[in-house]
């Protein structure tokens, strides 16, 4: 089947519309400004700003990187990957950092902050998802598309005031071992070195580093969204009130060298469950659906709008036929609304 095709299909199929999800800026947005206000290199901070924003496209089909539960999985499972993950990333930045200690290469240097970005993603995305699966997530974001409404949980004020805190509480600890390293002035030196006279992005033209920033494209959106129709409407979220600290006890564990922490639930797998079986909504009309969608996915929008993920306006067209997600690099316009990044349309590892 051509991609083309593909797209079509999965609209009739799955009744699909465009993501009312967060916006990738505000994911770069909240991680330099936290990463500035605690005094770390501006360079550096620009690129873990750049790495946050790029984990959509890069681990679209992790859903540890974006704190979601994916097929199968119970959420206490789904929750110690994602702490798995967090304690992982510590690790790697705490041996970027002595890396760079040794030796000052750009590579060395862009490993700490392809940590420190990839980290951020996560604790911000739990703030939103809290282990939030595709299904579910996908009926609100076509909801919010096709009807108007304000559902997706990554559009909520309390979800962009938990990213916040919780990316200043790691930023605190980042800073910490950078000072201790004494690597600062190494971090910004390099952090952000300029484009290769042949370095060209899949996009457009040249771009440094730091300011090639990607999204998926339609492909990955159409079959997100697609998930809506298995909803049956019973909230599957995780508590997280319980997993927030540990995610941000995992990554400390893993900067300081320490153990990995223990499961968060322990063999209790009730202790993250919210406890109900009830639906919280009714699906049994359907999913939602509007013509906006199919008119993307087949690439036929007039209006750059109905791109589910892009910061600006401008499009591009992929050889399929479909429009492409990809914005141009650089592109970063901060949407109020969205908290902390496209995390959320994330194809799961099969189907979605």
């Amino acid at each position: 089947m051509s991609l083309r095709a593909w797209c079509a299909a999965a609209i009739v199929l799955a009744a699909t519309g465009p993501a009312h999800a967060l916006k990738p800026g505000t994911h770069a947005d909240l991680t330099k400004t936290s990463c500035v206000a605690a005094g770390l290199p501006s360079n550096l901070c620009t690129r873990a700003a750049t790495e946050d924003y790029d984990t959509d496209s890069r681990e679209w089909d992790d859903l540890r990187a974006h704190a979601q539960i994916d097929d199968g999985e119970t959420a206490c499972t789904a929750a110690d990957g994602a702490a798995h993950r967090m304690w992982q990333l510590g690790n790697d930045l705490r041996s970027a950092l002595g890396q760079v200690a040794i030796s000052s290469t750009e590579t060395n240097v862009g490993q700490v902050g392809a940590a420190l970005g990839r980290a951020l993603h996560t604790v911000q995305d739990q703030c939103a998802h809290e282990g939030m699966p595709n299904p579910q997530h996908a009926w609100f974001s076509l909801g919010d598309f096709c009807d108007g409404t304000a559902t997706s949980p990554d559009v909520q004020a309390d979800a962009i005031g938990c990213a916040r805190g919780e990316t200043d509480a790691l930023m605190a600890l980042v800073a910490r071992a950078v000072r201790t390293s004494g690597v600062a002035s190494r971090l910004d030196a390099k952090s952000c070195p300029p484009a290769p006279s042949s370095g060209r992005d899949h996009n457009s033209g040249p771009t440094a580093i730091c300011q090639r920033r990607f999204l998926p494209g339609p492909i990955d959106a159409c079959s997100f969204l697609g998930r809506a129709k298995d909803w049956d409407g019973i909230d599957r979220t995780w508590k997280g009130s319980l997993v927030a600290p540990a995610l941000r006890a995992a990554f400390g564990a893993g900067l300081t060298g320490a153990n990995e922490p223990r499961s968060i639930c322990g063999g209790n797998e009730r202790k993250l469950s919210q406890g109900t079986s009830t639906q919280i909504v009714d699906v049994s009309q359907g999913a939602p659906t509007c013509a906006g969608a199919s008119l993307f996915c087949l690439g036929k929008a007039d209006d750059d709008s109905a791109n589910p993920f892009a910061d600006d306006p401008d499009l591009e067209t992929d050889d399929s036929g479909c429009n492409a997600g990809g914005g141009r690099p650089g592109a970063a316009s901060l949407l109020g609304l969205a908290f902390a990044g496209l995390a959320l349309r994330r194809r799961q590892r099969a189907p979605t």
